[in-house]
């Protein structure tokens, strides 16, 4: 059973709906320890992707410094971005529950680094963690040190939820450390998806206040946010 307990109707049209006609709302948490991670590229481009495919999407900015809130500034994003920043642990229960009251097909959750507190609360209320990581040293031993949090929760609730899902991001297979991302990523011993490399399109999106599908439709940056999505969606569909 989800994480996260709100039914959306599966069928358009005028059909009574039946027991087997409901899903449950998917929580997509992109977490990590450490900023510089390029996690609100990846969340934000996960849930414009969602968005364009027809899915009731809405993005949530945990980050007190709303990085996501000010991408979303000029209106061009296809789903809303709601600011909610989770700042300490007194708040994770209130915050949680309003969460798992939205009624959206996909919630996407955009956690802030640095504050245990909040990535707690991210991680609770997800069906599947997404965790970025460059070619970087500090940036394996962070997402290590998130993979660690993640399996505690898993173990103290008896489960396996949520999901891991290693993403190597901003890679440049010109170098040394971008060729090997992938394989220092698959030793801590989670699901890794394919990589995003170290792309313009990405950075202009971003300027220009919209994500690469908008920005840059034809673009290998779009068909690479493309491959990740799918994967992602496609190990939620696996604990159905």
């Amino acid at each position: 059973m989800s994480n996260s307990f709100v039914a959306r109707p599966r069928f358009t049209g005028n059909k009574k709906p039946n027991e087997n006609d409901w899903e449950v709302m998917k929580v997509i948490g992109v977490c990590g320890r450490k900023g510089g991670s390029g996690k609100t590229t990846v969340a934000i481009h996960l849930a414009a992707e969602l968005s364009s495919r027809g899915f009731k999407v809405i993005f949530i900015d945990c980050d007190i410094q709303g990085s996501a809130t000010y991408w979303a500034e000029p209106g061009n994003l296809p789903m809303p971005v709601q600011h909610m920043a989770l700042e300490n642990e007194n708040e994770v229960g209130a915050w949680s529950a309003t969460v798992r009251g939205m009624d959206a097909d996909y919630i996407v959750l955009d956690s802030p680094p640095h504050i245990d507190a909040a990535l707690g609360g991210v991680i609770g209320v997800s069906d599947v963690t997404v965790l970025p990581a460059t070619p970087s040293g500090l940036d394996l031993i962070a997402a290590a040190e998130t993979i660690g949090l993640i399996r505690d929760f898993r173990k103290a609730n008896g489960g396996e939820k949520p999901k891991i899902v290693l993403v190597p991001n901003r890679v440049d297979r010109r170098t040394t450390s971008g060729r090997e991302l992938r394989f220092a990523l698959r030793d801590l011993g989670e699901e890794t998806a394919p990589e995003l490399r170290a792309r313009t399109a990405f950075v202009d999106a971003f300027n220009s206040g919209e994500w690469v599908g908008a920005y840059a439709p034809n673009s290998l940056a779009r068909k690479e946010i493309s491959v990740l999505t799918n994967r992602v969606t496609e190990i939620l569909e696996q604990q159905e």
